[in-house]
């Protein structure tokens, strides 16, 4: 099939996701809007300065190192044991084209690219909402690699919210994109325990490198024409950013970011 991407430009959990993926796949990947700047309401990072007093400076000290390495390691390409440490580096190695898309996918110019490249189906894993006319681009559908057992657990900082409320497990899913935010029939999924002294961190980090073979799934069954929702009767919810009555609560049991 002709796979277009709309991805977030991070120094986290994408890149690794995206070279494992384009590694075993064997659809043709068309092309990637590449989102480099993502609105305030949306924003992880605008979220993490306004809050940090929300973290243990231990925490704050670890993101920091991470960060700053990331960006050494990505000048250098990748590191030693292969990993990319930005989504740029890993199409530019693996040869895939894309553009750059700040703040809102749905601009003209941007839906041109896009259409411009007759996908089958679009991948989001990102930051922006797809509006109905990016939606009904693709042939067949737009789907969406989220990080929880959707319905559950829609919206943002899933893991986190999951974690909060004591869950037994997380996970990540690959839905079909609807006009209502992570409400889609669920085609595939991954289950991740939320073990006793797990971090955010690692938690995320396990989701995303389940995220390639979920999405190969997925794939496979939209080539088979396979359309029925395995969300296992899960109840939909959908989570803003964290209050600060949540960071409370992440804390009384036992949670750590990093």
């Amino acid at each position: 099939m002709r796979i277009f991407f709309v991805i977030d430009e991070t120094s986290f959990y994408h890149p690794h996701f995206l070279s494992k993926f384009l590694r075993n796949t064997t659809d043709d990947i068309i092309g990637t809007a590449l989102v480099t700047k993502v609105p305030r309401k949306n924003n992880i990072e605008l979220y993490m300065m306004r809050h940090w007093s929300y973290l243990r400076m231990s925490e704050i000290a670890k993101l920091a190192y991470q960060k700053h390495s990331a960006k050494m390691l990505d000048l250098l390409g990748r590191s030693t044991d292969g990993r990319f440490y930005s989504v740029k580096s890993v199409l530019k190695i693996f040869g895939v084209d894309y553009f750059e898309a700040r703040t809102d996918i749905n601009k003209t110019v941007y839906l041109d690219k896009i259409r411009s490249k007759n996908p089958e189906v679009i991948i989001s894993s990102n930051s922006l909402i797809f509006g109905e006319e990016l939606l009904g681009i693709p042939s067949i559908c737009c789907i969406n690699r989220h990080s929880a057992l959707l319905p559950s657990y829609g919206g943002l900082w899933p893991v986190f919210q999951a974690f909060r409320n004591g869950e037994n497990f997380t996970g990540v899913s690959i839905n079909v994109m609807e006009k209502e935010i992570d409400r889609g029939a669920v085609l595939s999924f991954r289950k991740i325990p939320i073990e006793k002294g797990a971090t955010l961190a690692c938690l995320y980090e396990k989701c995303f490198d389940l995220s390639s073979e979920a999405l190969i799934e997925a794939l496979d069954r939209i080539r088979r024409g396979s359309w029925e929702s395995r969300d296992e009767g899960r109840v939909a919810s959908y989570y803003s950013f964290p209050r600060k009555e949540h960071w409370k609560q992440f804390r009384e049991k036992g949670g750590r970011f990093i």
